[in-house]
């Protein structure tokens, strides 16, 4: 037996410790725990609900704007307000998550997950090849960052320092419309404080125009932003473009100039199934055999609520039925996909339950299973109850739909709204299991559709956000276009669900009969992925994907324990938000 410890997992937002457990090669055993605790929802008892919008922003300081809007909404349901918001504070409320959820997704992808790609690691795999030599030096050239140890470089890769440059514009634009960032105090329930001007408005055009940039040169090039949707995402598109697409690129020259943005680099080279399979090329890193759910998918679910508001007045905060109030559909898809050519079930808010048989907290009463309109937060007592060894394991609760533990994220908004790009590879990894040699088995999730989705996501909302921008914002003179007031209602309940970039956020409020808050409880993003077992013992997500792995994409190589690459893929893939913290880089 042998047990690999990583604490703290880098580059990931917040205290994430991951213990695997390995037998004959393979993970046998794996427990994700959160080791942080930090009592918000015991903060905000006893508070005046108008004021929960400012403390749970500082949950989170990349995920700020998601939060706020939960908050609010919440406290617009309990004041049964919902319908009255005005479109005007809708769309703004659109912009400022378009601009996090682009922040986010950038930040994961170039500062986190992509760096992986540079590590000495895969030099040694590559460099016995021309086309091998030529790819590891894209990686290393594009994806290295300050401090890691790439094989053959120590200076920032260009994508890195894009990046940075990218998210510092981000947080600008943000603050045109939000006062400041992160924690911007514009969203308030009835809307938001903002009024901009005709000013305004230009220097939103400007820097919208200026973060496009940057994901076409990035991500789409040669082609434009709204090509490469035209040809991936809109309408019915071709399910063979990818492959005439890659075909036509030169396998000599790997650059950027050449075709090879980092999306194609990233779709054709971390993927075994797209490189030897499909392209006969001789070197890939196979992301695509790696944090799926090949033996237990039973086990899973897929699951996401609406986000961003249509454009009009009103919404609906936690009534799934009302799909057409949301940009992106809510939905959830069972963890073996066979109903993958029909459309997702709606999910019920109401079959939403935390358990915490494996978590530091208690529940009054005889409560296992307990929704979190009626849910408590007990922690546990003293130090002593702290022991990562034991059955309670974890500062983080065991969210379950229907008792089912469920991935939120990119990859479940793109399978339950059946994306055309994510769909034609998902069924590309399906029908290369019977096409091709025995003996390859690919899941249709995996970290290599995990992070596909990030990227196409990325720019069907880059997409979205132009339209909001450069259509759908106006000024006005009148500050209740913005925003109406609202009117607290004592001894009475609200919620709201939403989706943050990791995922399905909510928030549930209760108040006393003298206007104070009784009872908040917040659902996370990575409260769903790093939950820990159930009172059934059934693993979460990100424990559940590592089950059945080696160490490395290439099997157990020597010295691997001590670098885990494969553990480091899935869980960064995920982009785990543990609490608001800074980005931390491995190095030697």
């Amino acid at each position: 037996m042998v047990r690999i410890v990583i604490d703290p997992v880098t580059r990931t937002t917040g205290g994430l410790r991951f213990a695997a457990e390995m037998r004959d090669g393979s993970v046998v055993d794996a427990r994700c725990s959160g080791t942080t605790y930090r009592g918000f929802e015991q903060m905000l008892v006893g508070r005046d609900p108008m004021d929960v919008v400012y403390y749970t922003q500082r949950i989170c300081g990349m995920c700020s704007t998601p939060h706020a809007i939960a908050a609010a909404g919440a406290v617009e349901s309990l004041c049964e307000a919902s319908g009255e918001v005005p479109k005007d504070a809708l769309v703004i409320r659109n912009i400022l998550n378009g601009l996090a959820w682009i922040r986010s997704h950038v930040e994961n992808l170039y500062l986190s997950f992509l760096p992986d790609l540079a590590d000495p690691f895969y030099w040694e795999l590559l460099k016995f090849s021309d086309t091998g030599t030529a790819l590891y030096g894209e990686l290393a050239s594009r994806f290295n960052v300050p401090g890691y140890a790439s094989a053959v470089m120590t200076a920032p890769g260009s994508a890195y320092a894009d990046a940075v440059r990218c998210v510092k514009l981000i947080g600008e634009t943000e603050a045109i419309l939000s006062g400041r960032s992160p924690h911007g105090p514009a969203i308030v329930p009835g809307g938001v404080t903002a009024r901009p001007t005709a000013s305004d408005l230009s220097r939103l055009k400007s820097n919208y125009a200026a973060i496009v940039d940057f994901l076409e040169r990035r991500l789409t090039a040669p082609l434009s932003l709204d090509q490469w949707l035209a040809n991936t995402h809109a309408g019915t598109p071709d399910p063979n473009y990818i492959l005439d697409h890659v075909n036509a690129l030169p396998l000599k020259d790997l650059s950027a100039g050449k075709g090879w943005n980092d999306m194609m680099l990233f779709t054709v080279f971390g993927s075994r199934m797209m490189s030897s399979d499909f392209l006969a090329l001789p070197v890939y890193i196979e992301l695509d055999t790696l944090g799926g759910y090949p033996l237990l998918d039973q086990l899973i679910g897929f699951l996401n609520h609406g986000a961003f508001y249509r454009v009009r007045d009103g919404y609906a905060p936690l009534d799934a039925a009302q799909a057409d109030a949301y940009q992106v559909a809510p939905g959830f898809t069972a963890g073996s996909l066979q109903n993958l050519f029909a459309s997702a079930e709606s999910p019920d808010p109401a079959r939403i339950a935390e358990q915490v048989g494996s978590s530091f907290y208690t529940y009054s009463g005889a409560g296992l299973a307990v929704p979190p309109a009626g849910g408590e937060t007990i922690p546990a007592g003293s130090a002593a109850d702290i022991d990562y060894a034991g059955q309670k394991y974890s500062f983080v609760k065991a969210p379950r739909y229907g008792g089912v533990p469920c991935e939120v994220g990119p990859m479940a908004r793109m399978i339950n709204s059946r994306e055309p790009f994510i769909f034609n590879i998902m069924k590309m990894l399906h029908d290369s299991n019977s096409r091709f040699a025995a003996g390859k088995r690919y899941t249709m999730t995996s970290v290599y559709t995990r992070a596909l989705s990030r990227m196409q996501e990325t720019l069907v909302v880059a997409r979205w956000l132009g339209d909001w921008i450069n259509n759908d914002l106006e000024v006005h003179d009148s500050a209740r276009r913005y925003c109406v007031p609202v009117t607290l209602k004592s001894g009475r309940a609200g919620a709201c669900l939403t989706e943050a970039p990791r995922g399905m956020l909510g928030h549930w409020i209760r108040v006393d009969h003298n206007s104070r808050i009784a009872g908040y409880q917040i659902v996370s993003p990575t409260t769903w992925n790093a939950s820990p077992r159930d009172n059934e013992t059934r693993y979460g997500p990100m424990e559940l994907s590592t089950i059945g792995i080696k160490t490395t994409p290439r099997g157990n190589m020597p010295g691997s324990e001590a670098n885990p690459l494969s553990l480091y893929h899935i869980i960064r893939s995920f982009d785990p938000c543990v609490s608001c913290a800074v980005h931390t880089i491995r190095g030697k």
